[in-house]
């Protein structure tokens, strides 16, 4: 499978609720953008604080490097199709086995969450899938989960090189 490049655009902007900003928000343009033969498809374009995606990260980098998906993948499912997946479960012999259980499915799943705190943008799951660097998410406009494989490493050293100027 050929791999394209993940990575996320940032820019300072004018914010439009500038007298309600608190004083530690950067208002501007996030985008998250994958590269492959030379066509950018733009996965998320939305204005919102950018603190969020420096403070997701700041949290997530460590995990992202080096922890895979702790869940049998055999039929090489995307990330987000394998925690839905784990939803459809509905036997349980108590109802504490159920909540324990989707306790236990969150807790695998947190670490490649990504999202935006307050906006009504899709749930992205970033992470190691079989040892590849993949995003995926629901597209519920096209009822049908996207993936995006890339280089995890790069897709770490160009957000760290970007957030740089949001520090």
């Amino acid at each position: 499978m050929h791999c394209g490049k993940l990575y996320f655009n940032l820019e300072r902007t004018a914010s439009p609720y500038e007298e309600e900003l608190p004083p530690n928000e950067v208002w501007g343009i996030i985008q998250i953008c994958y590269e492959f033969d030379n066509t950018v498809e733009y996965i998320l374009d939305w204005q919102w604080d950018i603190i969020e995606v420096r403070a997701w990260f700041d949290e997530a980098k460590d995990k992202l490097a080096e922890k895979n998906l702790g869940v049998l993948n055999d039929e090489n499912k995307s990330i987000a199709e394998l925690r839905d997946l784990g939803y459809e479960r509905s036997f349980f012999f108590s109802e504490d086995e159920m909540f324990l259980y989707h306790a236990n499915l969150e807790e695998c799943f947190s670490d490649f969450k990504f999202h935006l705190r307050g906006t009504p943008t899709p749930l992205y799951y970033i992470g190691l899938n079989n040892g590849e660097g993949e995003l995926s998410y629901y597209c519920r406009e096209q009822k049908v989960y996207k993936r995006y494989c890339f280089n995890m490493d790069e897709f770490l050293k160009s957000t760290e090189k970007i957030l740089l100027d949001f520090r």
